[in-house]
């Protein structure tokens, strides 16, 4: 199977190479940002795989990328079916080759941060207090923000407790 292979489902992807999934979902997530903010977004999956933890999806590209809830981008038809001829596909897979085979080639970004969301969403799950940024999931407690980078389309950010 290629690089980009068209998939029905996703239940397809647990099939697919570490290379594969790492450029699904930098495409599905950030194809249309700068290469500092597709390579934020692949920091996002190695500072979650540096935590080793279940609630992450451990230690694999695998196990983080397809950890249910992680990345919406990978349930898409984006990371289905990428367009496999432009040159954001092309762009995301060398990427991704680069993050499996040479990971300390690539500049971090993002520091520690282990989420990112569409700065529209960010902004509209913080509360401020002075400057000090809280950030809700899913409606549940606010937790301090501790460490935040944005980039492009797309806030990075690191959370109390992490």
């Amino acid at each position: 199977m290629g690089y980009g292979d068209p998939l029905n489902s996703t239940n397809d992807l647990k099939d697919r190479s570490q290379t594969d999934l790492i450029a699904r979902m930098l495409y599905s997530e950030a194809r249309g940002e700068s290469d500092q903010g597709r390579r934020g977004c692949g920091y996002v999956v190695r500072n979650r795989m540096a935590k080793n933890s279940s609630e992450f999806g451990g230690n694999s590209y695998s196990g983080v990328i397809l950890k249910k809830y992680s990345f919406e981008g990978m349930t898409t038809e984006s990371a289905l079916k990428p367009d496999i001829n432009s040159t954001a596909w092309k762009e995301c897979l060398e990427l991704a080759q680069k993050f499996f085979l040479n990971p300390d080639s690539i500049v971090n970004p993002i520091g520690t941060c282990l989420w990112f969301v569409t700065n529209s969403l960010y902004k509209n799950k913080i509360k401020k207090s002075g400057t000090t940024e809280s950030y809700t999931f899913n409606g549940r407690d606010y937790v301090k923000v501790t460490e935040k980078k944005v980039i492009g389309g797309h806030t990075f950010f690191k959370v109390q407790g992490y």
